[in-house]
């Protein structure tokens, strides 16, 4: 998988990157924290924090998309947009089944060694990511005690960095995605149906998928 390289980029090969996906947006956000770090300009560190949150905002909004098997009303769009903040409540609602679905999805793509990576995201993690990166688009105090104070400045770099990183090495290492329900075949739908009703476990789905391999997926 292609990864750019964010390093040493100018404020116009950041701005120049004219994509508005998760990727893209957390791509600037890193580019913005690396250039606040070579010089030390506040205004850098509060760009990487907004492009930080819009990349998880929207990362937010893909899996609430691919949750809920790419059928997501109109209603519940509006509900998201206006409401940013719920998105980790809004996928429970939506799809309440959704991290054993994960686990599903996993079982299946363990069946295949060409099946490509999938990657799954911890939506309360995102949040607190999400809650961080908010908290320096606000008023930090007086600008001497924060963004003219060199120290205040290296511990807020450093603390966006913390969240950032993380999120920008799982989403560049694979692609989110999930076995919807609705795309499964029935024997595998069926074993889904026990799996999540919990009267098999994750062993016996994969022990039953197996001999299942020529129509799985």
């Amino acid at each position: 998988m292609y990864i750019p390289n964010y390093i040493g980029k100018s404020p116009d090969e950041i701005i120049g990157i004219d994509l508005f996906d998760s990727a893209s947006y957390l791509y600037r956000s890193m580019a913005w924290l690396d250039y606040h770090k070579r010089t030390k300009k506040f205004s850098s560190l509060l760009y990487a924090c907004a492009e930080g949150r819009n990349g998880i905002e929207y990362l937010l909004f893909e899996e609430l998309v691919i949750s809920t098997g790419a059928n997501l009303s109109v209603e519940k769009y509006k509900k998201c947009v206006n409401e940013k903040n719920l998105f980790k409540r809004t996928i429970a609602q939506l799809s309440p089944d959704y991290e054993l679905l994960q686990i599903f999805s996993q079982i299946i793509l363990s069946l295949e060694p060409s099946a490509p990576k999938l990657i799954y995201w911890d939506h309360s993690s995102l949040m607190k990511a999400w809650g961080v990166l908010s908290r320096y688009l606000h008023w930090s105090g007086a600008r001497n005690l924060t963004s003219e104070n060199a120290v205040w400045l290296d511990s807020a770099r450093l603390a966006v960095h913390d969240v950032l990183e993380p999120i920008w090495l799982k989403i560049t290492s694979g692609q989110s995605g999930l076995m919807h329900p609705n795309n499964m075949v029935p024997i595998v739908h069926e074993i889904w149906e026990r799996f999540r009703s919990g009267e098999i476990d994750a062993s016996a789905a994969k022990f039953q998928l197996k001999f299942l391999e020529p129509v799985v997926p």
